[in-house]
C-alpha cells in the first residue's frame, strides 16, 4: 500500500515545480543516505552490463544508495546490482502499475525492501 510523503525533501527544490503530492512504497530511511543516480540505454552492450553491475555493487558496499528509473537495460541492472534493499526506483506511473512489465518482479521487490516514490 502506498503512503503519502509528508516530509519536505530539500533536494527536490531544484525541480522547476515542487510536486504538490508524492506517494511512496518502501522505506524512507534510504533518503538519508548518500545517493548516486545511474541511468542509461535500454539496450546495453555486454561491457556496459558488466560495468553497471560492478559499479552498483561497489557503491552499495560503501553504503551509497543507487537511484534509477526501473526501465529495461541499465536501470534494471543498476537496481539489481545494488540490491533491492539499497535502491530507489523513481517512476512516473500510478501506484497500481508495474512498468515496464518485464521488470515487474524487480519493482515489486524494491517496493518491499527499497523505496519507490510515486507521483499522483
Amino acid at each position: 500500500m502506498s503512503q503519502q510523503l509528508i516530509q519536505y525533501l530539500p533536494f527536490l527544490e531544484k525541480m522547476k515545480k515542487y510536486p504538490s503530492s508524492l506517494f511512496y512504497k518502501g522505506s524512507l530511511t534510504l533518503l538519508e543516505r548518500p545517493k548516486v543516480f545511474i541511468v542509461g540505454t535500454r539496450k546495453p552492450s555486454a561491457y556496459t552490463r558488466q560495468f553497471t553491475d560492478m559499479l552498483a555493487k561497489a557503491l552499495a558496499k560503501r553504503g551509497v544508495c543507487v537511484v534509477s528509473g526501473a526501465a529495461m537495460g541499465v536501470d534494471a541492472i543498476a537496481h539489481t546490482g545494488a540490491g533491492e534493499g539499497n535502491t530507489i526506483a523513481v517512476v512516473t506511473n500510478g501506484v497500481d502499475i508495474r512498468y515496464p512489465a518485464i521488470n515487474k518482479n524487480l519493482i515489486e521487490a524494491i517496493e518491499k525492501q527499497g523505496i519507490l516514490p510515486l507521483k499522483n
